[in-house]
């Protein structure tokens, strides 16, 4: 019997203002002691199967998907929907790809990541800062990427803010954000997240992982439910909204 994945879309894609901004939804794995990477941030692989699948089926559905340069360093992933027609219902369409979305405020993006190769699907929208290697991004838009230049904020980091304003204005209206901790942190303080859907391994990573929060601050949710699948829990929820 196939698993039916709706509930991931439950508490996604609901409209809460008339900003002119994408729904955002906030989605990663952890271990039970709330790891997302090993020592040195090596790539781990938490989740099991099916609710690997779960991740593959949220990216089918949103217009683009969202990583930080440490995960293109560490995990050099492709960021594509890996299932096939038969992992979906009858009359589901063609499989879409997300456009992949990175930021890296001194572009550190390798000419050599599987999202530049000529077999990519869709080439990556690079979000950097103003001060960057003009070099670095000549060679990158050669090889057919996107380099777009945003503010930082207060704070100094890539500001969520324009970002968000910048890709409702390049038609995403739908964005996946998959991580790293950085990312996870920097979109819960923003307190721009719409959606929110968490996978929790049953394993203990132990002393020297990397958390998958680093500093956020105190944050409420409401809407939450849980499932299983497999052997790990998945925890939808929206943020609440004061």
């Amino acid at each position: 019997m196939a698993t039916d994945y709706r509930f991931l879309f439950d508490s996604s894609f609901t409209p809460v203002n008339d900003a002119k901004s994408p729904h955002v939804t906030l989605t990663y794995a952890q271990s039970l002691d709330g790891k997302m990477a090993g020592i040195k941030g090596k790539q781990l692989i938490l989740s099991g199967p099916e609710s690997m699948k779960a991740t593959h089926v949220l990216r089918s559905k949103h217009d683009a998907i969202l990583v930080g340069i440490g995960t293109v360093l560490n995990d050099d992933p492709r960021l594509t929907v890996r299932l096939n027609s038969d992992d979906f219902p009858p009359g589901s369409g063609p499989i879409e790809h997300p456009q992949p979305i990175v930021l890296d405020s001194s572009l550190q993006f390798p000419t050599t990541a599987k999202l530049v190769l000529p077999t990519s699907p869709k080439k990556p929208w690079i979000f950097t800062g103003p001060r960057h290697d003009s070099s670095r991004k000549s060679e990158l838009e050669a090889l057919g990427a996107k380099v777009i230049i945003l503010n930082f904020d207060p704070q100094g980091y890539l500001s969520i803010t324009d970002l968000l304003s910048r890709l409702y204005q390049l038609s995403v209206r739908s964005l996946m954000v998959e991580g790293g901790a950085g990312i996870i942190t920097s979109f819960l303080k923003s307190g721009l997240v719409d959606s929110f859907v968490l996978t929790i391994a049953p394993v203990y990573v132990g002393t020297g992982g990397i958390s998958a929060v680093k500093d956020a601050e105190v944050t409420s949710f409401v809407d939450i439910s849980y499932h299983t699948l497999g052997r790990d829990i998945i925890m939808t929820a929206k943020p609440q909204r004061e």
